[in-house]
This record gives structure tokens, sequence and C-alpha cells, in this order.
């Protein structure tokens, strides 16, 4: 169950849409939230940490988020993947589920689409 202790990670490398999802989370009450917009810093940084949530953007300068999903699930299988995309193309979804993310959220309205997606997984918020 996610709580106000667990660690998330946003990897964007838009940092204004980042920024954003961090803001979201923290008004929802998570204190332990990281940004990586470069695959190099997270790739770097992943090595030595584990994460409880993730949020992925499927589009990256040097990668595809769906790879980098695949990699998270096969070195932290119980953590949760979010993918996140300008791009919500069916067939992106679908992969997306097939390898392995707990949700697929559309950058448009991304504060509805955060909080809606918590709901879903019963998460009460504000944490405290």
């Amino acid at each position: 169950m996610l709580g106000k202790n667990s660690k998330i990670v946003i990897l964007d490398d838009d940092h204004t849409i980042a920024e954003l999802a961090a803001e979201i989370l923290a008004e929802l009450g998570f204190e332990n939230i990281n940004i990586y917009n470069s695959i190099d810093s997270f790739t770097e940084n992943m090595r030595l940490a584990i994460a409880d949530l993730f949020f992925l953007d499927v589009n990256l300068d040097k990668a595809d988020g769906l790879t980098l999903l695949s990699w998270i699930k096969a070195k932290q299988p119980s953590s949760k993947v979010v993918m996140f995309s300008g791009d919500t193309r069916e067939h992106l979804v679908k992969e997306a589920f097939q390898l392995g993310a707990e949700g697929f959220l559309s950058k448009y309205c991304l504060d509805k689409n955060i909080r809606s997606l918590l709901n879903k997984w019963n998460v009460n918020y504000p944490l405290t």
C-alpha cells in the first residue's frame, strides 16, 4: 500500500511535466519524490535505489520508456510502474500493460488522472 513515505520516482525529459507530477503528488501528501530528467541520471541512480512507484514517460530522448518499464519490472517486480504520455494510442497502452504497467496516464489533465489512478488503488489522501 502506498503511503506518505513511499518512494516515488518520476522520469520525464520534459522538466515542466516532471515538476507538475511531483507537485501533484506532494499536494496529496507524498514526501519522498525523486525527479529525473534524463535517462543517464536515472539509470546511474537506479542501480542503488528501489522505489515503490515509478512514473515513466513513454517517449524519452535517449530511450524507449516501454523498454525501461521491462527493465524496472525485471529488477524490481514489486514496484508499481505507471506510464504517462501525450501519446495515448491504443497499441502503446496495450503494450505497456502487457509489459507490467499498473497504469497509463495521459499528460493532459495530469492532476485529474493521477488522482483517479490513486482512487482506483484505494489510496486515501491527503496522506498523514
